[in-house]
């Protein structure tokens, strides 16, 4: 088997993977239906991961080196820290569905882990997404374009407002659309105090 036909093989495995463990969550599929999925046996899946908790970190890895991607991206792009903030919110939450719905798979399957794989891959998200926002929130306050807060508490407000939108099907009637993701953000960094 070349190393491309190996590779592409390898990430229609990752892809079909992630569609079914958002779909019906970490116990309730068999890797006999992520094989049947991509049209190959069983062996041949266990040849790419041994086993199904292999096989779910490959797919978190992937989704968070696509958000670490994201975010350097963004914030390389954008000379403001509201503009890097800006852009990675919009980046998230316009990815398509299935792609964003990717994002929830670690805090909704994490728990299905070993323990020390589980705290391996929560120390990547956070050196790799979770400290990266907390970073821009940083240089913001640092710059004076924020006031001083605890970034910690900004990050996860920031992100507990997206989280919503990340469903494959989100909140009703409700689809993270341009108008969406700007009242958000408009909440975030202006709050919902009227001026005088």
């Amino acid at each position: 088997m070349s190393h491309t036909a190996s590779s592409d093989s390898r990430d229609a495995i990752l892809t079909a993977a992630q569609r079914l463990f958002v779909e019906k969550g970490y116990h309730g599929i068999s890797m006999r239906e992520i094989a049947d999925a991509v049209d190959m046996t069983k062996a041949a899946l266990y040849y790419y991961f041994l086993d199904k908790e292999q096989l779910f970190v490959a797919i978190l890895d992937r989704v968070l080196d696509e958000l670490s991607a994201l975010v350097d991206a963004q914030r390389a792009a954008n000379t403001t820290c509201r503009a890097q903030i800006e852009a990675i919110v919009n980046a998230i939450m316009l990815l398509p569905v299935e792609r964003r719905a990717g994002l929830r798979l670690a805090s909704q399957e994490l728990g299905n882990l070993d323990a020390a794989t589980r705290q391996q891959f929560i120390e990547r998200y956070h050196a790799q997404f979770i400290g990266r926002i907390a970073d821009a929130l940083t240089d913001g306050i640092q710059r004076g374009e924020f006031k001083a807060v605890d970034t910690g508490v900004a990050t996860w407000a920031l992100l507990g407002m997206m989280y919503p939108y990340l469903h494959t099907t989100p909140v009703p009637g409700a689809l993270p659309t341009a108008t969406i993701i700007e009242q958000l953000l408009t909440i975030f960094f202006d709050g919902l105090h009227r001026a005088a």
